[in-house]
């Protein structure tokens, strides 16, 4: 995660014990301040747990590379506190085996069984990794699935849905 000292130590602590949570970039903006000619940004974020509570928006300030700034739309795993959510952590991941951990840690639902939606939109690794069906009942069904598991949002879930149905 690239955190250092407390940070690092509070990161993991909610790795190891804090709720489980989806999180949409719903809002990027640039602070203005840069360290090492990298950019220091505000995130606002929608945190969808897993375990069917309420979402609830939360703000990160954090210095990103200027290659990899993450945008609107963007999913990522979260952890946070239960009793106190405005603690919280997100994870991006580089490589394989990271994403391997992450769909170890959540499940296939969220990221896709591969985890190769961590980063993405909703709606990119759900059709990276739906099979192709032909059945508008058994798709309809996995739509309703993946809403269910907080993979998709009411939004989501209706547009798929209409679009679906005609």
């Amino acid at each position: 995660m690239g955190l250092f000292g407390n940070k690092k130590k509070k990161a993991m602590n909610l790795m190891a014990e804090g709720a489980k949570a989806v999180g949409t970039v719903v809002q990027v903006q640039d602070t203005g301040m840069t360290v090492n000619d990298n950019p220091r940004i505000k995130m606002l974020f929608r945190i969808e747990p897993l375990d069917g509570s309420p979402p609830f928006d939360a703000e990160k300030t954090k210095t990103v590379s200027r290659v990899s700034i993450p945008q609107a739309g963007q999913r990522y795993p979260v952890w946070y506190d239960l009793e106190d959510p405005e603690q919280w952590a997100f994870a991006t991941i580089a490589d394989p085996s990271g994403r391997a951990q992450i769909v170890e840690m959540f499940g296939p639902e969220p990221f896709g069984p591969d985890g190769a939606g961590i980063g993405m939109p909703a709606m990119a690794h759900v059709a990276a990794a739906a099979p192709a069906e032909d059945d508008p009942i058994a798709k309809l069904e996995r739509l309703s699935q993946l809403h269910q598991a907080g993979a998709l949002t009411d939004e989501e879930f209706a547009a798929q849905k209409a679009k679906l149905l005609g």
